[in-house]
């Protein structure tokens, strides 16, 4: 008993091995895709700023700030800038996928038009986006600097977590990017070497908003790196600012500070750079143990020779630490605000009903159980729109969780994979699924189901085994092939929904009244994914499943390096 028990448990491990293995080489391979893409880069040609400004005769890169572009029209007067929120808003992710922006500005640094450009969300959700021109126009006007924040808008109808997305990405973008610099020079790649020897590229940083991650040559952080401007432009030594380069420990600890550039005369812009004392002052410290230095009580005391323009750059170096660590409270904020809502209270109550009928004999009378598939269909699926599906879950896996925006969605996975995995019994698919419980309905309209030819019922059974395996080559080689047309479930979201899930949806609940849950069993891979994590402590030997599961990492193996 004891033995079976243990090559049981072996074997459920295996597969949850397997399964896990296959979620890895997903997110690796399109972070590998996102990865290409940013140093391919895209840059916004002429023709993106058109819509914006129609009168566009020619773009070039903006000196002054890096990532905006100026357009002038055929007499070289300026028209305004233009930027995308990628990549810093890339961390941003909606249903399944990032959004890229365009934003344009005035002279007043006030937005004058905001347009997708790109996105790896659902066609659906982004769709349902550009034909609401509400959304998009309300950005209008606004200062840029009030994009430091998370900005409060309403989302759309159908594609809430594109929406909020989309607010989040110009957060991101402009969280340290607001002010243009009085030193259009941005830091290169030269200047950092001498502080951290392995430094090879720089980018923005994931994790501050005002800073750069400086990468070794196989693509790890290895420290930060920013500098003082524009945050202390405003602080003047003897003729005028100082940029001051601040290296980092990828701790955030400081290790180095030079001064790059200033208005400064020869050559008191010098004597910093040479007076080590004055160095060490600062070295050693966080970002917070800078932001709170009182120059005063410490006696921090300027470079002889050039004490106005030492000053500057002290003073500089502490306006510009407690800056960054606002952005860092901030992001901070933003990352752990959890949106939830009257929606997000009455899904979770449908989720705990759901377990009170399953584990439970009073749940299993007839009022709860057709209380519970009204909530499901009515109000779950089509209300909210809380169900689950391969185009979200492949979007997650490509790009991580986005939990905080999609609470309930993040609950409902929890529930689909781990209940199965503990109880050997499929919880999601019997209790929660909105389709499933609308096919249960449509049994009840004839007394006696068909059966199907037990050869025929046996190959129709390979179609969502078929579609898992078009699902993985669509998510490792990071295809813009829109998942949701292979499935029924993006109907519930009605607001938004295609014909493809439309039709699949309709086509799958006639067929059930017919044959008893048609779908789930002959067209729904979503269901059959979720049956690979039903550890059933009945089962003997190797079975279909552990097989089908150890089937698809071979196959994500041999795609993988081609993708």
């Amino acid at each position: 008993m004891r033995t079976d028990r243990l090559k049981r448990s072996l074997r459920n491990l295996c597969r949850f091995l397997a399964l896990a293995a296959i979620v890895w080489l997903i997110h690796q391979s399109h972070q590998d895709f996102l990865e290409a893409e940013r140093k391919k880069g895209r840059p916004i040609e002429l023709k993106d700023t058109l819509e914006a400004f129609p009168s566009a005769a020619s773009i070039e890169s903006d000196s002054s700030a890096s990532g905006f572009y100026e357009t002038r029209n055929k007499e070289g007067e300026k028209l305004g800038r233009i930027t995308q929120t990628s990549p810093m808003g890339d961390t941003a992710i909606g249903f399944s996928g990032s959004t890229n922006l365009l934003v344009a500005l005035n002279a007043q640094h006030e937005v004058t038009a905001v347009s997708i450009r790109s996105s790896g969300d659902t066609h659906e959700h982004v769709q349902a986006i550009v034909e609401e021109p509400g959304f998009l126009e309300q950005f209008k006007g606004k200062p840029l600097d009030q994009f430091m924040r998370s900005v409060q808008a309403e989302g759309v109808s159908g594609a809430t977590l594109t929406s909020l997305a989309i607010l989040d990405s110009l957060a991101l973008r402009f969280g340290g990017s607001s002010k243009a610099s009085r030193f259009p020079k941005e830091i290169s790649v030269d200047e950092v070497v001498p502080h951290l020897p392995g430094c090879s590229a720089l980018c923005p940083s994931k994790t501050h908003p005002s800073l750069l991650d400086a990468l070794n040559q196989k693509g790890e952080v290895i420290g930060l790196v920013g500098r003082t401007s524009p945050h202390a432009d405003s602080i003047v030594g003897y003729q005028g600012p100082i940029d001051t380069l601040l290296v980092l420990e990828a701790n955030d600890t400081l290790i180095a500070l030079q001064a790059r550039s200033s208005f400064e005369n020869m050559p008191y812009a010098d004597y910093p750079k040479d007076d080590a004392y004055f160095s060490s002052l600062f070295q050693g410290r966080s970002i917070s143990q800078l932001a709170d230095m009182n120059l005063t009580e410490e006696r921090v005391e300027g470079v002889s020779g050039a004490t106005m323009t030492s000053m500057a750059m002290a003073e500089g170096i502490v306006k510009t630490a407690g800056q960054w660590e606002a952005e860092l409270a901030r992001a901070e904020k933003d990352r752990w605000a959890i949106v939830w809502g009257l929606g997000e209270t009455g899904s979770l109550a449908v989720i705990l009903l759901a377990g009170f009928v399953a584990f439970t004999k009073r749940g299993k009378t007839k009022f709860f159980r057709r209380t519970l598939q009204v909530l499901l269909v009515c109000y779950l699926g089509l209300v909210n729109g809380d169900i689950l599906s391969q185009a979200l879950f492949a979007g997650w896996t490509q790009n991580g969780v986005p939990w905080e925006r999609a609470p309930v969605l993040a609950l409902l996975t929890l529930a689909a994979l781990l209940v199965p995995m503990a109880t050997g019994k499929s919880f999601y698919c019997h209790q929660l699924c909105p389709h499933g419980a609308a096919q249960q309905w449509m049994r009840k309209l004839r007394k006696s189901p068909v059966r199907l030819p037990i050869r025929l019922g046996k190959n129709l059974e390979w179609i969502p085994v078929l579609l898992l395996f078009a699902v993985l080559f669509v998510a490792i080689s990071s295809s813009a092939f829109p998942l949701v047309n292979l499935e029924a479930f993006d109907a519930y979201v009605w607001e938004v929904a295609g014909v493809a899930a439309i039709t699949i949806a309709l086509v799958g609940l006639i067929a059930s009244a017919f044959v008893p849950m048609a779908y789930c069993r002959y067209g729904c891979p979503t269901g059959a994914l979720l049956k690979l994590f039903e550890f059933g402590p009945s089962e003997h030997g190797w079975n279909r499943r552990d097989y089908l599961s150890f089937a698809l990492l071979g196959f994500a193996l041999l795609i993988y390096p081609f993708a």
